[in-house]
Formats: structure tokens, sequence, C-alpha cells
């Protein structure tokens, strides 16, 4: 191998390293969100929840809409909490998440911060 060849190597060697070092890291933090989730459902407290808005974020994920659901989640000895959820839900479920009507979500409280997970949406 000649010393041109070499070093053209190393060129490629050390352009791939990063790209590789970048894909690997936002591919993990995707999974991340999708095991916290997955966490939440399986450790929360149950609640019935209020759809108070709900927003499409103009992304489609395998030709089902993501949106942004509005949620007030009352509280036994406090206010309501209210928090905006981003889910994936079916088309046909759209009805389903109207404001006013009520939904199942998962409410975890870990480290003074309240998490939570709309129960029944595919988690993708």
């Amino acid at each position: 191998m000649s010393s041109g060849e070499s070093i053209i190597l190393v060129v490629v060697a050390l352009i791939s390293l990063p790209l590789c070092l970048l894909a690997f890291m936002v591919i993990r933090q995707s999974f991340k969100d999708n095991r916290e989730i997955k966490f939440i459902l399986k450790n929360g407290v149950p609640f019935d929840a209020t759809v108070s808005s709900i927003r499409q974020t103009n992304t489609e994920i395998n030709g089902h809409p993501e949106v942004f659901i509005g949620l007030t989640i009352p509280r036994e000895h406090a206010d309501p909490y209210r928090t905006i959820i981003k889910a994936v839900i079916y088309m046909v479920n759209i009805p389903q998440y109207q404001p006013g009507r009520k939904v199942k979500v998962k409410v975890l409280e870990t480290d003074g911060k309240i998490k939570v997970a709309l129960e029944g949406v595919h988690v993708f």
C-alpha cells in the first residue's frame, strides 16, 4: 500500500468515525424517549384526564398523525395538573381525543417532576 492510499484511508476513517458516533447518539436518544414512556405506563398511577386541546404537528409516522394533546389531570389536594403530550394516534381514534373527552393516563412522580403517559397510544 502506498503512502497516498494510507493517507486517504486515515482521512476516511477520521471522517467516518465522528459521523457514526453522531448517528448512534441520535438513534439512542430517540429510543430513550420510548423507554421512558413505557416505564411510565408500567409503573405509573392511573388517572382519568380531560382533553383540553388537540393540535396536529404536521408530522406523520407510518401514516398516523403526530399531535399535541393538552390534558388536565385532577388532583385530590391540589390544583389540577395541566400538561401537553406529543403522541402519534391512529386516524380512527381522533374522535376519542377531542376537547372535553376523558382519557386514561398514567402519572409517575420522580425527583419532584411529574411525568405523564397516555394509555392506549401506540409507542413507535
